[in-house]
């Protein structure tokens, strides 16, 4: 993805904790699938709009994943990925999954995959010290890992934007949204760095 790309994705992760955080503490985890298209008035098709779709998770239903986010996200992956059943009762009850593919069917022309990515509440172990975070943790199409981390009473967020690579202090969910990404990726499609 181009370094504006990526810029605007960041504010966009930027926007959606700075809204998490005026609702407060205690919300249930935000699935968010951002795509881009061209800007219907822009000429040539240079400029592109971005889109977060926010996709709510039931809370209440995610206890039935022993592992929460880590365990929901390969779940919903496997359930996209064209040669797997689509019927997970158990998935169903915590996303909606139809809502999703059509996003993800959208015809419209020039759109492209930029990002998954999940706003959830977290804890932090730090020197026998618990410490309560908001997170959203992002990958982009080029693998790219974003985190952003808010503990709680901090006025800012901690934004980190990784390189494709692999970290032992990465968050579960980088995996499993970087495995969202490869199955929902279309083949042929216009890759985010072409812009």
């Amino acid at each position: 993805m181009s370094f504006h790309a990526v810029h605007t994705l960041t504010g966009c992760l930027l926007h959606i904790e700075a809204s998490a955080d005026l609702l407060g503490w205690g919300r249930p985890p935000l699935l968010l699938l951002v795509q881009d298209r061209p800007t219907p008035s822009a000429p040539n098709g240079l400029r592109r709009q971005m889109r977060a779709a926010h996709l709510p998770l039931n809370d209440t239903r995610m206890g039935r994943y022993r592992a929460g986010l880590a365990d929901l996200l390969p779940d919903l992956a496997t359930a996209l990925d064209i040669n797997q059943p689509v019927a997970r009762p158990t998935l169903a009850a915590c996303v909606d999954i139809g809502f999703i593919t059509n996003l993800l069917a959208d015809p419209t022309p020039g759109l492209r995959l930029l990002a998954w990515a999940v706003c959830y509440e977290d804890v932090l172990v730090e020197s026998d010290d618990l410490h309560e975070v908001r997170r959203v943790d992002a990958v982009d199409a080029d693998g790219r890992g974003y985190q952003i981390t808010r503990l709680r009473g901090e006025p800012h967020p901690v934004v980190r934007v990784d390189d494709p690579v692999d970290h032992d202090g990465a968050p579960a969910t980088r995996s499993a949204l970087a495995r969202l990404i490869q199955t929902t990726s279309k083949p042929g499609q216009i890759t985010p760095t072409a812009s």
